[in-house]
């Protein structure tokens, strides 16, 4: 007798694993969960850091965030910058009603450990047209210190 040959996909561990993947395709496709705001929520601004001779530039999107909701402070060379996007829902009236909601609300935190050779009193920050620009200045300082070599005569 012929032994009966076996579809790999009828066994029953795979049979499990390929309703489960299934299952959580389907939870993370529903039209319900992709609109709200807990599932889109990635706020972590994009940033970019350029260099020049004399400071570090540092270009932090920030669009639809208040000047007043974010704070910016450097502590052991590392410098944070901590937001928050507020949701403002505003209904005009009783018959108004969100259908959609693809905005990103909440808070975020962005750290950068910066280099020997800054002038920390000097960093300064504007923010202009939804793009936070941070200047941080290179000190003129140098910090290089020869070190002696004690002999230890034991």
């Amino acid at each position: 007798m012929k032994p009966k040959k076996i579809n790999p996909d009828e066994l029953p561990l795979k049979r499990f694993r390929n309703e489960l993947d299934g299952m959580f395709q389907r939870f993370f496709d529903e039209p319900v969960l992709s609109n709200m705001p807990f599932v889109n929520s990635d706020l972590r601004p994009a940033c970019n850091i350029v260099e020049s001779k004399n400071s570090y530039s540092i270009e932090v999107e920030i669009p639809g965030i208040e000047a007043d909701d974010i704070d910016i402070e450097i502590d052991n060379h590392i410098l944070k910058i901590r937001g928050e996007r507020k949701q403002e829902t505003e209904h005009k009236d009783e018959e108004t009603e969100i259908h959609s909601v693809e905005h990103s609300y909440g808070s975020f935190l962005r750290s950068f450990t910066l280099p020997d050779g800054i002038n920390e009193e000097e960093i300064s920050a504007t923010d202009k047209n939804g793009i936070l620009y941070i200047n941080v200045p290179k000190s003129n300082e140098s910090k290089v210190r020869r070190i002696k070599i004690n002999k230890d005569d034991a």
